[in-house]
């Protein structure tokens, strides 16, 4: 799948992360889903959903899983259906990633799709991540203010976050098959004109609070208790209850040098973008009678939709393969958050591929721990029998 009329190469010089941008007729079919699936899905233990509605200016927000008798007591107006993850349940929807694959996959979060029948809206707000808004049926108006940040006002008292400014600088209507990206932290307001279904794809990014708590906590698990201050002989110079610069830089340097830990920050950062994004739903593996059998007789695999994959280059590093004179570059695969050393070329096979080529898997499976880590994979319900 691919996106009409969009230039990958402009979009990523001038857009991406800078601007918002429209695209017209991106997607020539756009049926991946009908709303009494998505309001079916909305009835599943497992999926996260919500209904955000206003009646006369008092917003309501709804957790489900919903009952179907729920949706009959809803107006005919005002109120949106939004579930998260839709593209781990629904096949369909999970291949309109493969038209973003000019981006890393592991800055992914999840595709949502919301559904709203005229004037169903969730005011105007912004996000701390970036969005592909595709149009499904019906159409939708967008307005697009400025640039937010943490401390932008919200509206009290509300069950919705609602921005107290909101001034449009881009008006939009879309329709079946148009997008819209729009970049973190840039303020927006959709309401819908015809009942609707909304695409939203997004793309997250670790704040630089979740990167230090991240990686001091994987950097404490390697600190010796052996590593403390000592005394300078500038320190020693000092009065008795002065604190001099030279204590200061010395404490900076014990930071530096253990925050700073390139290991901890490769461990930590290739765990915590492979995160499942429901980790607390057990993933069931196949039956795994005869395995390699299957994948010998060239049965498809692919990866789990709720699996998380991504991988690291060693520097400087290679691994000689028993009996063979060929040498190859080392890797950290990291799926759902674990890691494994992997030969590079199953890693890319595993992370890069929207399908695996079962034959070169095979060939892989030969290399070194390659075959105990797959297996591990389909044990832990990361690789599936299609």
């Amino acid at each position: 799948m691919k996106i009409q009329n969009f230039d990958v190469t402009l979009f990523l010089q001038e857009y991406w992360q800078k601007k918002p941008m429209v695209v017209r007729n991106a997607f020539s079919h756009v049926d991946w889903l009908e709303p009494e699936d998505l309001a079916g899905l909305s009835l599943e233990d497992d999926a996260e959903s919500r209904i955000i509605s206003q009646v006369k200016g008092v917003w309501d927000v709804a957790h489900g899983p919903f009952a179907e008798s729920h949706f009959s007591t809803l107006s005919d107006t005002d109120w949106t259906l939004l579930v998260q993850a839709v593209d781990q349940w629904v096949p369909e929807v999970r291949e309109i990633l493969g038209a973003f694959n000019f981006l890393p996959s592991w800055r992914l979060d999840d595709v949502m799709v919301s559904y709203a029948p005229v004037g169903g809206t969730v005011s105007q707000h912004f996000d701390f991540f970036d969005v592909f808004l595709i149009q499904g049926k019906g159409a939708r108006k967008w307005q697009v203010g400025g640039a937010c940040h943490s401390k932008s006002e919200f509206l009290p008292d509300t069950p919705v976050r609602i921005l107290k400014d909101f001034s449009a600088e881009l008006e939009i209507t879309l329709n079946e098959g148009d997008m819209l990206y729009i970049p973190a932290k840039f303020s927006h307001l959709g309401v819908s004109i015809e009942d609707s279904l909304t695409y939203s794809i997004g793309f997250r990014a670790p704040s630089a609070r979740e990167v230090i708590d991240g990686v001091a906590t994987t950097a404490l698990e390697a600190i010796s208790e052996d590593k403390r201050y000592t005394d300078t002989v500038e320190s020693l110079k000092a009065s008795m209850g002065e604190i001099t610069e030279d204590t200061v830089e010395q404490v900076q340097q014990m930071l530096i040098e253990g925050m700073l830990n390139k290991d901890a920050i490769t461990s930590w950062l290739g765990q915590f973008v492979t995160e499942r994004k429901y980790p607390e739903i057990e993933l069931l593996p196949d039956n795994l009678d005869g395995w390699f059998d299957r994948i010998h007789s060239g049965e498809p695999i692919s990866r789990n939709a709720a699996s998380r994959f991504a991988y690291m280059r060693k520097l400087d590093s290679s691994t000689r393969n028993e009996g063979s004179s060929l040498s190859e570059e080392e890797s950290t695969l990291f799926v759902d958050g674990q890691s494994y050393d992997v030969g590079l070329s199953l890693a890319e096979q595993l992370s890069n591929a929207n399908t695996i080529d079962t034959q070169r898997l095979l060939d892989e499976l030969n290399k070194g721990e390659n075959r105990v880590v797959v297996e591990t994979l389909f044990l832990n319900g990361a690789l599936v029998f299609d």
